[in-house]
């Protein structure tokens, strides 16, 4: 014959111990969660989505020299990359003239058009002749060719953003 119950085994009546590893693993968890909240409401910091950006002009290749985009009411951003051809693990000179822009802060950003190549987007200095100047280097990508956008983000003055992108193609 069967006979249920827990005749013969020992039964506890304390609770199981709580040990520390839960409670430190969620704190963890939650201050992580925090900084990266943080992190996506903050990074770029200092930029907000451009309230006026200029079309693409698809004739216009900074391999071949500087371009313009052009926006409303006789707005301008021109740049220039250097040297030419563009390389890739090299220097790049930038240069960046505003007409009608009132900027606080100047940045390029580069991306990969067709795949993701990391985050490049140097912030450019005010030079005494109004031209914004900076450096930076691109990456070498794992196919022999590679498009690229150039966007000049200009931060303007108490009248929002202002964005240009350009395109331009590099090889190895």
């Amino acid at each position: 014959m069967f006979h249920s119950g827990t005749v013969g085994r020992a039964v506890s009546t304390t609770p199981p111990r709580s040990n520390g590893r839960w409670l430190r693993a969620g704190t963890a968890a939650l201050l992580l969660g925090l900084a990266a909240l943080a992190a996506v409401r903050l990074w770029p910091e200092g930029f907000s989505e451009p309230q006026v950006r200029a079309p693409l002009d698809p004739a216009c290749d900074l391999q071949r020299g500087p371009c313009t985009g052009t926006l409303p009411q006789g707005r301008r951003i021109e740049l220039l990359v250097q040297p030419r051809p563009i390389p890739l693990l090299q220097p790049l000179e930038l240069e960046v003239r505003l007409t009608g822009i009132d900027a606080s802060r100047v940045e390029v950003d580069f991306s990969g058009v067709d795949m993701y190549m990391g985050y490049n987007r140097p912030t450019l200095q005010r030079g005494a002749d109004g031209v914004y100047r900076g450096r930076t280097i691109l990456p070498v990508c794992v196919r022999h060719r590679m498009r690229w956008e150039a966007t000049v983000l200009a931060a303007g003055t108490g009248s929002g953003g202002y964005a240009a992108p350009f395109r331009f193609g590099t090889h190895r």
